[in-house]
């Protein structure tokens, strides 16, 4: 097995709110991307599992950056979100100093600027129109799973730069209480002209704040935490309705609240007489941790986070050191199979133990907040399900201690035992467990 060359990457979060340490929404950026081709782009995209952005060199004189966004399913021609997250990374490196910049991308030319200490960026005003047709607003409600009664006012598509389907409910309570039929997103948001569905509703008692949900139409994964582009199409959809006024305000957006990772998306409306003038949307970013990064690029997102099958736990601790239980390799939920029985196994026993290691990162991950955390890998076993003749037990682990080398670069490699067996459990081709070493 081939271990993948990681790209230079930074993971940013950004329009995170109170807590950094949870909310926002991831963005990798990848800057003096000139070199990547555009399959290259999505593969990382893929493997990162989020909104990504490539910074390149401009092809006009008129722009001072070009910036190329992908989703895991496919390119994309603007991305708020990951703009915002990009220009605060140059920023905080001493590469732009703040002032007005234009980017190119593919939806045209986006402004950038520091204002108050955040950066923000320009959207057009929004075109907005009402969805006038019954069947697919009682259409919309069964997708969210609500009685059509439910929707307050008109349904609107409104866009910046994507249309988006803005749907008003009563309150928050209904808004995260949503069971959205995923199944049925695609093909409704073809039929309403939408790239996906944004349910809101206004926040009680704080003037132009306002919660909100996005369910895309075919990014790759059911709901974003932050949508730049889909908030500033609500604080104009907002707007239209009369539910902020027509002076030059700001508009709080607040999302990503029922998955766990809430945001803060600041939209800044124009006097309505000047409204031709656009919007800015921007708000405040934190850089994660490259440990954190380099996981998600190097291990594909549907490979399976640990937990016990039976009565024990995933980590039990001993002072600084969390020794793992043994763990079989999955990928989609269901257990890479062995036996392992000549060298034409060895590629898919990699597979299996590099997915058993990034399942046990992931489990540590989530108990520790993140990967920085951790100071080593002290040992690493395998456990192999192999036939009698089977002698490529090194090169079925050493997979997985590439993964470790590359997750953490700068620390010694572990310890490592590796042993074949008759059998492993539910029919696995590897087990593995770990030994970490935890900063206080």
């Amino acid at each position: 097995m081939t271990t993948t060359h990681l790209p230079h990457a930074h993971n940013i979060r950004v329009f995170v709110g109170a807590d950094p340490g949870t909310g926002g929404n991831p963005a990798p950026v990848w800057l003096d991307a000139d070199a990547l081709s555009t399959a290259q782009m999505q593969e990382y995209t893929r493997r990162s599992g989020h909104e990504s952005v490539f910074v390149l060199k401009p092809e006009t004189p008129a722009h001072a950056l070009r910036m190329r966004y992908f989703v895991p399913n496919h390119e994309m021609e603007m991305c708020g979100h990951a703009t915002v997250g990009a220009l605060w990374l140059l920023h905080r490196r001493g590469e732009w100093d703040g002032s007005p910049i234009a980017i190119q991308t593919l939806s045209g030319t986006v402004t950038g600027q520091r204002v108050d200490g955040t950066v923000r960026i320009s959207q057009p005003r929004a075109v907005v129109e009402e969805v006038t047709q019954q069947a697919l607003v009682d259409e919309i409600a069964q997708c969210l799973g609500i009685d059509a009664a439910r929707i307050v006012g008109p349904v609107l598509n409104a866009a910046t730069s994507r249309v988006k389907t803005l749907v008003r409910l009563a309150d928050a309570q209904q808004l995260h209480g949503l069971r959205v039929d995923f199944a049925r997103v695609e093909s409704l948001c073809e039929r309403l002209g939408s790239t996906g569905l944004y349910p809101y509703a206004m926040s009680q008692g704080e003037g132009c704040a306002v919660s909100a949900r996005q369910f895309p139409k075919s990014s790759g994964y059911p709901e974003d935490a932050a949508t730049g582009i889909a908030a500033a199409a609500l604080a104009w959809g907002l707007r239209r309705l009369g539910l902020v006024g027509g002076d030059a305000l700001t508009v709080t957006v607040r999302q990503g609240e029922a998955m766990g990772s809430p945001s803060a998306i600041q939209v800044g409306l124009p006097l309505e007489a000047m409204a031709q003038e656009g919007c800015r949307v921007g708000g405040e970013c934190c850089e994660e941790p490259p440990e954190d990064l380099r996981l998600e690029v190097l291990c594909p997102p549907e490979a399976a986070r640990a937990g016990p099958s039976g009565t024990y736990a995933t980590f039990s601790k001993a002072g600084n050191l969390w020794h793992s239980s043994g763990v079989v390799g999955r990928e989609n939920g269901e257990v890479i199979a062995g036996p392992l029985r000549g060298p034409d196994d060895v590629a898919h026993g990699q597979r299996a133990a590099v997915a058993a290691v990034a399942a046990l990162l992931r489990a540590a991950r989530e108990e520790l907040g993140s990967l920085s955390r951790i100071a080593r890998v002290v040992t690493l076993n395998g456990y192999l399900r192999t036939g009698g003749d089977f002698a490529e037990h090194a090169k079925v682990m050493d997979a997985a201690s590439a993964l470790l080398r590359q997750v953490f670069p700068e620390a010694p490699l572990p310890a490592r035992t590796t042993v074949g067996v008759v059998s492993l459990p539910r029919g696995g081709a590897a087990e593995v467990s770990l030994t970490l070493e935890v900063r206080d």
